[in-house]
């Protein structure tokens, strides 16, 4: 008897586990849906990390983006991303992460975990809005990740970064459909910055 009811406690539990990531998937299939909707798009954002605060802006076409940050620049046209430091006067120049999910790396695909190779699960709910927690399924990523979304329409308000200590959260203050172009790198604004250049 008392086998069998351990046996239906442990059945109740994989059903609930499994309705529980079911849930999450749909959610995150919501946001996806509402950020593919939006077309080329920008975004305004809060950044903090311990004391350090600060505001900044993206733009994403396709897989090309450009984001604002500080005194800091990063383009992409989809293959190359370069990395300006105005206080530096230094140009980092690297191939793409198209496999990130970092807001700050590949904002192209920082919304989208569909189908890819992250559990998922519904860490907390206030009103209509969730966060969910993602963890890559390869123990070579480290970290992670906490999504906050309307659970109604899938808009994103918070993306949140934890590796051991470290925490870094990215507030979205505002995301638009954008019929602008995205700024691309110009060597010309950059003629007596440092090039390095890590390909």
């Amino acid at each position: 008897m008392k086998r069998s009811i351990i046996i239906l406690f442990a059945l109740l539990a994989a059903i609930g586990s499994c309705r529980a990531a079911d849930d999450a998937q749909a959610i995150l299939r919501r946001t996806a849906d509402y950020v593919k909707k939006l077309g080329d798009y920008g975004v305004s954002f809060v950044l903090t990390s311990g004391d350090y605060a600060s505001s900044g802006r993206y733009a994403v076409s396709g897989d090309v983006y450009y984001i604002a940050v500080d005194n800091a620049e990063v383009y992409s046209d989809g293959k190359t991303r370069y990395e300006v430091n105005h206080a530096r006067k230094e140009v980092s120049v690297d191939d793409m992460d198209t496999a990130s999910r970092n807001i700050l790396d590949n904002p192209t695909r920082c919304f989208d975990f569909v189908g890819t190779d992250y559990r998922s699960e519904v860490a907390s709910r206030d009103g209509d809005e969730v966060t969910l927690h993602l963890r890559a399924v390869d123990p070579e990523i480290e970290g992670d990740i906490y999504l906050t979304v309307s659970e109604s329409t899938g808009r994103p308000s918070s993306v949140a970064y934890s590796l051991y200590d470290d925490r870094v959260t990215v507030r979205i203050t505002d995301i638009y459909g954008s019929a602008e172009a995205v700024r691309r790198f110009d060597r010309s604004t950059c003629r007596d910055y440092e090039m390095i250049d890590f390909r």
